[in-house]
């Protein structure tokens, strides 16, 4: 089991390293030809949006911890475990419900937009937009598992 999660940590983190590659060579690709030669070209700029939707969406529930992500928490910090543990049960409830409720409709546009293509690379929207519905797969994943560690022993490490 430690081993699959360790290819998993593995493959999540070069898809990252991928998408940020492709971010960062448009970048540059777009500034090497706008003040190298004299001429801008937009697919650089659409290759940059891509490669940021996916880090973005990629890395926001899967690499990153619930601990890692920016949170304002000062009025939650003023509450006795207890009571921020019955918060985060219900923020964790919350999320879970909202994003396993969206799944049907974030498939089905995604399945839409495989009619269509970027308008300067061409690339499927589905390809680029399927980071999505990874994502709030994810995010449901991620909810029912703090969910169960809310209410095992030990819980307070979780909060």
């Amino acid at each position: 089991m430690q081993s699959l999660a360790l290819f998993w940590r593995r493959f999540a983190e070069s898809v990252s390293v991928v998408a940020f590659a492709v971010m960062f060579s448009g970048f540059v690709i777009g500034i090497f030809a706008r003040y190298v030669f004299g001429t801008p070209i937009a697919w650089s700029n659409e290759l940059c949006v891509i490669g940021y939707v996916w880090i973005v969406f990629w890395t926001s529930d899967i690499l990153l911890k619930e601990r890692q992500h920016i949170v304002f928490d000062v009025i939650y910090g003023w509450f006795p475990p207890a009571a921020r543990r019955a918060v985060a049960v219900f923020i964790s409830l919350s999320l879970a419900l909202v994003f396993l409720a969206a799944i049907p409709w974030t498939y089905d546009y995604i399945a839409f937009l495989g009619r269509r293509r970027s308008m300067l690379l061409h690339v499927p929207l589905q390809l680029v937009f399927g980071c999505f519905l990874i994502f709030v797969v994810a995010v449901v994943v991620n909810a029912v598992r703090r969910l169960w560690q809310l209410f095992q022993p030990g819980w307070e490490q979780h909060l």
